[in-house]
């Protein structure tokens, strides 16, 4: 499952490289779940607040990751990149945005992803029903988001990982270490690994080359990464912190799909609408 995961994520990110680019560290990936947390809670019900600098640092300050002032700059940034647009509001001073279609289809399909990885578990089908029902996904957000941003291992990961999700190409690098190995998982110190070139990594995400070995470097020196006689290897340390932070986000998603799953059957019965199951 975690395979599955990787290898859907990772063919995303090669397709589109310069816009998960702009979601890829960590702390721009906790002020976009906040801020898709936000805009799908207020389009589910307009009288909850919707996504403004202010309100978004609301949902992401206790994680101490960023300030007010880098709320500003991140949705002015993600604004003029086209990934949200201004709702119209009847106070001009305060800025109030939507996500656009496009950023809304993308986190439908990530959220999809982790969905079809569970089925891959207990084939209880959950990706097909959403499938058929899209209010599922859109209740489904608000629940996973809050669930994510309110677990310190999520918005503070352990030192063996913490390196890759703190930078843009980071988190496709470390799914590269650890859908590449050659034997079992076990509590060997060392993992020996199939890992691609940096220049290779480097053209698959477009970035410079130097930016994949300065990272690789930084993971060596901390010795969770490196070179022997056998190959390349991962710390049995880095590869059970990863699986981690793996089963936790599969583990809210399940709960937060279960959750969403019943908000859409009540909306359905309030609206006469047909309930899938």
């Amino acid at each position: 499952m975690p395979d599955f995961c990787n290898q859907q994520l990772l063919a995303i990110h090669r397709q589109m490289p310069r816009e998960v680019r702009y979601v890829a560290d960590l702390r721009r990936w906790v002020m976009t779940h906040g801020a898709l947390a936000l805009n799908f809670s207020h389009k589910i019900n307009p009288d909850l607040p919707s996504l403004t600098a202010t309100n978004l640092f609301r949902e992401v300050e206790h994680t101490g990751i960023a300030s007010p002032n880098t709320v500003t700059s991140y949705l002015k940034e993600i604004h003029a990149r086209g990934y949200i647009t201004l709702l119209p509001k009847a106070d001009q001073r305060v800025r109030a945005y939507a996500m656009t279609e496009f950023s809304e289809k993308m986190f439908y399909l990530y959220l999809q992803i982790s969905l079809q990885g569970l089925d891959l578990i207990d084939g209880a089908g959950r990706a097909d029903i959403a499938s058929t029902d899209q209010r599922i996904l859109t209740h489904m957000h608000p629940i996973f988001a809050r669930r994510m941003l309110n677990d310190p291992v999520y918005y503070a990961p352990p030192s063996s990982i913490a390196p890759m999700l703190n930078t843009t190409i980071g988190i496709s690098v470390l799914n590269e270490m650890t859908r590449a190995q050659k034997e079992t998982p076990s509590y060997a110190d060392r993992i020996y690994i199939d890992l691609g070139s940096a220049s290779a990594m480097a053209k698959h995400y477009g970035v410079s080359r130097g930016n994949v070995a300065r990272l690789l470097s930084k993971v060596q020196n901390a010795g969770h990464y490196g070179l022997d006689d056998r190959g390349t290897w991962v710390s049995g340390q880095l590869l059970r912190d990863h699986y981690v932070l793996q089963a936790l986000k599969m583990a809210h998603s399940a709960s937060a799909f279960i959750e969403a799953q019943k908000l859409s059957a009540e909306d359905a019965s309030k609206m006469q609408l047909p309930v899938f199951t």
